[in-house]
């Protein structure tokens, strides 16, 4: 089964999710919740891809991968790995978190932020719980709002099936074995690799419209990310196979410069 991504009429993230039955309080809350983390997910990024913290980044060990010839126009290049990214996002992140003003929201719910989490499950613990890269969760009561996020990095369009979608990525939130969440709203994170192709959003949608299990639906929500207010993928899929409730899945991209060595060999 083929699903169509609709693309209008454009709603807000908190509708989106009242759309998908989550009563109107928790959907707010939820969302804005979600919006201010994610936003300083999007704000580290942005001074980690600024010059100077950039170059500084390139120069540690495990940083880039070995040096590869990507193409004759390309040349060779060295490309970030994901986990070195996620870690200097973290590092960034938490102290972004500290320096909140009082009255911030997310320090209204003593929001608590983990770089790989470790995933709490009745059959795994220590060295064989599994891991998910970023998690974001209020103290404040139960059945507070929390956010999971699996990144994978994508330096071609095979990466989407081969990485992105596959059993290791958003595969994660579809399994008996561990799921990365339980909860009604999670994430997968591209950290694309611009060799020339530029995003590869409208290439995710249209593979989430043959993702199985299938989608209840595909569509793009407005997201705020604190300075600006973009469209992003969401999906909506039921879960009752696994005894899990329905997860609505937000589909973020960051995109990242390769570093280039030279020209590719004659």
């Amino acid at each position: 089964m083929i699903v169509t991504v609709q693309t209008f009429p454009l709603m807000s993230l908190s509708e989106r999710l009242r759309a998908s039955g989550m009563p109107a309080i928790k959907a707010d809350t939820w969302s804005r919740f979600i919006q201010e983390a994610v936003a300083l997910v999007y704000q580290a990024a942005d001074e980690l891809k600024s010059t100077k913290t950039w170059s500084e980044f390139c120069q540690k060990r495990g940083a880039l991968s070995t040096p590869k010839t990507r193409s004759k126009k390309v040349g060779v290049i060295q490309i970030p790995i994901e986990d070195a990214i996620t870690t200097e996002l973290g590092h960034i992140v938490r102290r972004l978190r500290r320096q909140l003003p009082a009255s911030h929201m997310l320090r209204a719910h003593e929001a608590a932020f983990e770089v790989e989490h470790q995933i709490e499950d009745s059959h795994r613990t220590g060295r064989n719980s599994k891991v998910t890269d970023f998690f974001f969760y209020s103290q404040v009561g139960d059945g507070a709002p929390e956010i999971a996020i699996e990144a994978k990095p994508l330096a071609s369009k095979g990466d989407i099936d081969g990485r992105y979608l596959a059993a290791e990525g958003m595969g994660c939130f579809f399994t008996t074995d561990s799921p990365y969440s339980r909860a009604p709203v999670a994430g997968m994170l591209a950290y694309t690799i611009d060799v020339g192709a530029g995003s590869y959003k409208a290439d995710i949608n249209k593979a989430l419209g043959i993702y199985v299990p299938t989608p209840l639906h595909v569509c793009d929500v407005g997201f705020d990310f604190g300075a600006h207010v973009s469209p992003i993928t969401y999906s909506h899929h039921d879960r009752v196979a696994l005894n899990l409730i329905p997860v609505s899945m937000l589909h973020f991209e960051m995109i990242f410069a390769p570093v280039v060595l030279g020209p590719a060999a004659a």
